[in-house]
């Protein structure tokens, strides 16, 4: 069964869909607080306010319900960052006078993914620690729907900066997981123990540091 048949049945009953929608959103809530392996059906039949047998009319399984959470999540995630890019960065080919001024729109897009979506990153770091748990299927699907469609539209679009010569990229996919981590560094310390929330002041700084270091390196000419 594909994931459009899953989000879309052909003859939805009355009240279908809204239950279905409670559910994912409860489960992503549970899945994230909670990790994978304590997350029970009950919990997230508790969470979105309905029986465990309405879950189990919905998805045969839990591992079924976090795969089809996980993937219908990282779908809406990147396309808020593609649309964030469409609506941010400047019609028409790339100019030198924008470089610096479009990857801090490129690597602002990348941050805000993880802080206007915490539900969501709150299941891919408890992933992070219980992935030998899940399918590999299940972290395919996830990595196409999200952070992969994420990075390539990152290559395609330093692509077009390198052949408008304004970087030295012979590869963009790798030069895109570069501006990823840089943009993401500071951002990801905040989930440490000793780490500290980023504001919007020090997040200007950090994404502007991280432009700076990632052109030091890929800059036409260096810097």
């Amino acid at each position: 069964m594909t994931l459009d048949e899953e989000q879309v049945p052909t003859r939805p009953r009355r009240g279908r869909a809204p239950k279905r929608d409670a559910i994912m959103t409860a489960a992503r809530v549970v899945f994230g607080r909670e990790g994978y392996m304590r997350t029970s059906i009950d919990a997230i039949a508790g969470e979105a306010g309905v029986s465990t047998r309405t879950i189990y009319n919905h998805f045969e399984s839990k591992e079924q319900l976090f795969g089809v959470v996980l993937e219908v999540s990282a779908t809406q995630v990147a396309q808020t960052f593609l649309e964030t890019l469409q609506r941010d960065l400047p019609p028409g080919p790339p100019t030198p006078d924008r470089l610096a001024a479009d990857l801090v729109v490129i690597g602002r897009a990348l941050v805000r993914q993880s802080l206007d979506h915490p539900e969501h990153f709150a299941m891919i770091r408890q992933i992070s620690a219980e992935a030998a748990h899940f399918p590999a299927a299940t972290l395919l699907a996830w990595r196409e729907a999200g952070p992969l469609r994420v990075r390539r539209e990152v290559a395609d679009r330093l692509r077009a900066f390198a052949d408008r010569g304004l970087l030295q990229v012979t590869d963009p996919f790798r030069a895109a997981a570069h501006l990823v981590a840089l943009t993401s560094a500071e951002l990801t310390l905040q989930y440490t123990p000793w780490g500290d929330p980023l504001d919007e002041p020090r997040l200007d700084e950090s994404i502007a540091a991280a432009v700076r270091a990632f052109l030091s390196g890929y800059a036409a000419g260096g810097e």
